[in-house]
């Protein structure tokens, strides 16, 4: 058995005090310890329900509201949108943003829509553009990861992803190509009136 002063025990300590600064200053703003909201708290920013101890979409979001039963909160989405904290950031590059942008923007938002509907809290920060790139900041990495991936799908290109550990971030980076041009020019063709295929 080592003694409490070999040079182990020294580095056992050190490991443990690296540890601990870790998990204490390692966690995004999103995860420090926030008191629980009541249960069945409605956010007033985007109408989720606290429930079961996590936020969920509700279609019958507006009777407690109306009758007044409901306490009035904010959940951590709308807080972080507020605040323009994001975890994910896109950016789409390339000759198709510019030309196909409406497209691009309508599939971004098919996905977000998608995102929401089972978890509230996934959401865009902010989108901007500038020439043949357009940047989306999302609230999470995974709907960052989910928007890049169906750019892919969609469109061709190339995606690459880079995640930061100590910001607990996702950079994702999509690239069109000119197989993309042609993919959304063929399917065009192949649908009849509303994106019906004949």
């Amino acid at each position: 058995m080592k003694s409490p002063g070999s040079r182990a025990g020294g580095k056992q300590r050190v490991a443990d005090l690296i540890h601990r600064r870790q998990r204490s200053h390692g966690r995004p703003v999103l995860w420090r310890p926030v008191p629980a909201p009541a249960e069945s708290t409605l956010c007033g920013g985007c109408g989720a329900v606290y429930r079961r101890k996590t936020w969920r979409r509700s279609a019958r979001r507006a009777v407690p509201a109306l009758s007044g039963e409901a306490p009035l909160g904010s959940c951590p989405a709308c807080r972080q949108v507020e605040a323009g904290r994001y975890f994910g950031r896109v950016i789409l590059r390339g000759p198709l943003v510019g030309a196909e942008a409406e497209a691009i923007r309508r599939r971004v938002a098919n996905v977000v829509a998608r995102a929401r509907f089972t978890q509230p809290e996934r959401r865009v920060v902010s989108m901007r553009r500038e020439g043949d790139e357009l940047e989306v900041r999302t609230t999470s990495q995974k709907l960052a990861h989910r928007i890049v991936r169906e750019m892919e799908k969609a469109f061709g290109g190339r995606a690459s992803y880079a995640w930061s550990h100590r910001e607990r971030s996702l950079l994702a980076v999509w690239r069109s190509d000119g197989g993309g041009e042609r993919r959304i020019h063929s399917r065009a063709a192949s649908e009849g009136p509303r994106g019906v295929r004949r």
